[in-house]
């Protein structure tokens, strides 16, 4: 037993950063490919990218780059992605972003739906809108649209003026990411950028699982944002906020990254985001949906434990997360045959 012990914590990095998880921070959930050996055709969408109206051509180059981005990590990460717009032909992307979702709410996955809306914003004191290549689509509009999703759904609003999707999309299982926090924060947002490109970034690694989560890409992008100001020299025009608890509100990176306290008894948002990501190698384990589903329950045991054991001391927490962890690292165990297997003298 003592050997097989000793084989676990050599070869899965999990049970090994579980000291680190005891100290407050929780495993992150796996997004990977969806159904194994299926056409393309049929396969569900992962990730939907939809890149807006550019206004000026910098804009429409800096958009495009970034929509490339995605394209590069979900290849990597063997996600199905579509991109919406943009084109040269005057196609009115309002109708295609209304149809596909129609066609993705139908879909019953315990995998997330990634909605990346990428381009310029605005606000007129009373509706906040994403512009698109002809009409353009309001926060309450799209909020209308994925009211019938079933599956987990994280968006990020990468536009100026996007504080306001918050209101409107906030909602169960939701992880709702906007570059700015009103919908008066109307200049050119660069968020964008920077969500991109945390997701093939070591250094958004915080918990060093080899995954990037939502949460640790929305700290990286807003560190990034924040130096480009700084070393700039300019005021800093957008400052993005997380919302993954249903209260509407969001949490600013300082409350996100536990630099600040929320006032009265305000939650700070994070958890959920946390428990999605996209893997930054390219040898991750890719699980199946049965295991997703047992990662899920793990997960929310332990999640349970830390609450229970907050105020314990850190032995008896270790020692009842124990046995959840090894569960969890038999997840990412290689499969080893009996002849493999022996029992220490």
């Amino acid at each position: 037993m003592l050997k097989h012990m000793s084989m676990l914590s050599n070869r899965i990095p999990l049970l090994a950063a579980a000291s680190q998880w005891i100290g407050g921070a929780l495993f992150t959930l796996f997004l990977s490919a969806t159904v194994a050996n299926a056409d393309e055709d049929t396969k569900p969408i992962d990730v939907l990218v939809v890149v807006g109206a550019a206004g000026e051509q910098e804009f429409g180059t800096a958009f495009s780059a970034w929509a490339d981005v995605w394209q590069s990590t979900c290849d990597r990460a063997n996600l199905n992605l579509l991109i919406i717009g943009p084109d040269k032909q005057e196609v009115a992307h309002r109708d295609q972003l209304h149809s596909k979702i129609e066609s993705i709410a139908s879909v019953e996955s315990i995998r997330p739906l990634w909605l990346i809306l990428i381009g310029h914003g605005t606000w007129d004191g009373a509706s906040a809108d994403f512009n698109l290549v002809g009409p353009d689509v309001s926060a309450k509009e799209l909020g209308d649209w994925i009211a019938a999703i079933k599956r987990p759904l994280l968006i990020a609003n990468c536009t100026s003026s996007s504080g306001p999707f918050i209101n409107r999309l906030s909602g169960p299982n939701r992880v709702i990411v906007t570059a700015t926090k009103s919908g008066t924060e109307k200049n050119y947002a660069r968020f964008g950028q920077y969500f991109a490109a945390a997701f093939n970034s070591v250094g958004a690694d915080l918990d060093h699982d080899d995954e990037v989560s939502m949460r640790e890409a929305f700290l990286k992008a807003c560190a990034d944002a924040d130096l480009f100001y700084k070393e700039q020299g300019r005021l800093a025009t957008e400052h993005a906020l997380l919302d993954d608890n249903n209260d509407k509100k969001g949490s600013s990176y300082a409350l996100v990254r536990g630099r600040a306290k929320s006032k009265g008894d305000g939650k700070i948002d994070g958890d959920l985001a946390s428990r999605f990501s996209i893997p930054v190698g390219d040898n991750s384990i890719q699980l199946t949906d049965e295991q997703l589903t047992t990662r899920n329950e793990l997960e929310s045991q332990l999640r349970d434990l830390q609450t229970q054991h907050a105020q314990d001391d850190p032995a008896v927490l270790r020692e009842k997360a124990l046995p959840v962890l090894i569960e969890l690292a038999k997840l990412y165990a290689p499969d080893q045959s009996p002849a493999d297997e022996s029992v220490a003298e």
